[in-house]
């Protein structure tokens, strides 16, 4: 505490030599002269050390006593602040660093984003700077409310949003929201149809009424599970109470064949550089960019932009919003260079693996096959499936490419024979 209270007062360190120095402390405590540290040396010398303002005191002590002080210095703020006395320009400087220091202190110079799992820190920097925070901000200008609910209103993934100022870092703390579950329109009518053809493996019906058995073949389009539904009457009553409409759920798998084929040519367009380039410098300090060059324009039709950014980080900090970038752009001509038939195969049987993966729901490659032709420069590759995937898919009723597919057949009686028999004979009377 003394030493920084002797740095801030200001304080004077002094070797007091002579016969008299026991005389010399009792002047120094009759003139009122506080002395802070006393320490005896070789040569019978006395060093001591007390506040800036008792030198004077000192220099009377000493002659009063008939001692000499010898190596006086003197130390603190105060004497550092009398050597501006006539340095105006220093003076100046030093009220203007101590400015700067003072507003700087508040002028945000990085952002630090947590909680966030969805979301990139890109997009949420960006909403924030639209919201007036971002690197360069002066922090006691901003109202902390009010970019939080402007956060949460601007942006609906969010839920909780945050915003702290630590010094010179601003931290915002998000929390995601939930995503809202998709909730069915139970009362809209609806068929399943069939994505693919196949030959079904399993008819699973929720609601509506199954138009095909396990084991039957179908096509693209056709209607799998029928919204309209027959009501059956009663045991032992003989009425007819027509049908009704429901949306048809369930679940159908089938087994499928899927054929995928990819073209490539065997020949890409390379790069060759030609030796020319430009570069050029600029300075970005607290998000605005100074630029060392007049022509914004690049003088070549093809180029490559090569970019190196340095920035201050002192003192181990995470780095300073002040950047030396270097920007260099590499003209090129674009010259036919031949591809390797095998690594150009091996790549589009891949990307034909994923397609395929992504096309089927609730299913399987049961087997696979790929052929490859080459005619020319372009090479061919297919890929023959053999699947299982559930094909059922909900249409609403109203949608262009409903298809109604055939009914099962109703068991065949003979009182019905006979009443389809007469009812034609009625029918051919008339």
């Amino acid at each position: 505490m003394k030493v920084r209270l002797g740095w801030l007062l200001g304080s004077v360190t002094a070797r007091v030599t002579g016969p008299g120095q026991g005389e010399f402390l009792n002047r120094c405590a009759a003139l009122g002269a506080d002395l802070w540290t006393m320490e005896r040396l070789e040569g019978d010398e006395l060093l001591v050390r007390a506040p800036g303002r008792a030198a004077p005191l000192l220099r009377q002590a000493a002659a009063e006593s008939g001692c000499s002080l010898s190596q006086a210095r003197l130390r603190g703020l105060p004497f550092f602040l009398r050597g501006f006395r006539r340095r105006y320009a220093l003076g100046a400087g030093l009220l203007l660093a101590l400015g700067l220091l003072g507003v700087g202190s508040h002028v945000v110079l990085d952002i630090d984003v947590t909680g966030n799992e969805a979301l990139s820190d890109r997009a949420i920097l960006s909403q924030l700077r639209l919201c007036g925070v971002g690197v360069g901000t002066y922090t006691p200008k901003v109202d902390v409310r009010r970019v939080e609910n402007e956060m949460l209103r601007t942006m609906d993934a969010l839920a909780f949003c945050a915003l702290t100022f630590h010094g010179t870092r601003a931290e915002v703390t998000v929390r995601e929201a939930a995503p809202v579950p998709h909730l069915a329109e139970d009362d809209t009518p609806a068929d399943v149809v069939a994505a693919a053809d196949g030959i079904l493996t399993h008819v699973e019906a929720w609601s509506g009424d199954a138009q095909f058995r396990a084991g039957d073949g179908v096509r693209k389009g056709e209607v799998l599970i029928s919204g309209t539904v027959t009501l059956d009457p009663p045991p032992l009553v003989e009425a007819d109470l027509g049908t009704m409409t429901v949306r048809a759920e369930g679940r159908v798998l089938a087994r499928t064949w899927r054929t995928l084929e990819a073209r490539a040519p065997l020949t890409a367009a390379g790069k060759r550089y030609t030796g020319e380039k430009v570069t050029r410098y600029s300075l970005e300090l607290l998000g605005r960019r100074v630029n060392f060059y007049e022509n914004s324009g690049i003088p070549y039709a093809k180029y490559d932009t090569i970019t190196d950014t340095k920035s201050w980080a002192p003192w181990g900090s995470r780095g300073l919003p002040l950047c030396w970038r270097r920007e260099t752009h590499r003209a090129y001509e674009t010259i036919p260079l031949p591809l390797d038939r095998g690594e150009t195969e091996a790549m589009m049987k891949d990307r034909l693996a994923g397609a395929l993966d992504s096309l089927l729901e609730e299913g399987a490659v049961l087997r696979s096959d790929f052929r490859a032709e080459t005619a020319g420069d372009t090479l061919t590759v297919t890929l023959l499936a053999q699947c299982s995937e559930q094909i059922g898919r909900t249409r609403e009723w109203g949608r262009p490419g409903d298809a109604a597919g055939p009914r099962l057949p109703e068991p065949d009686t003979k009182e019905q024979s006979e009443a389809t028999d007469a009812n034609d004979r009625t029918d051919s009377e008339h």
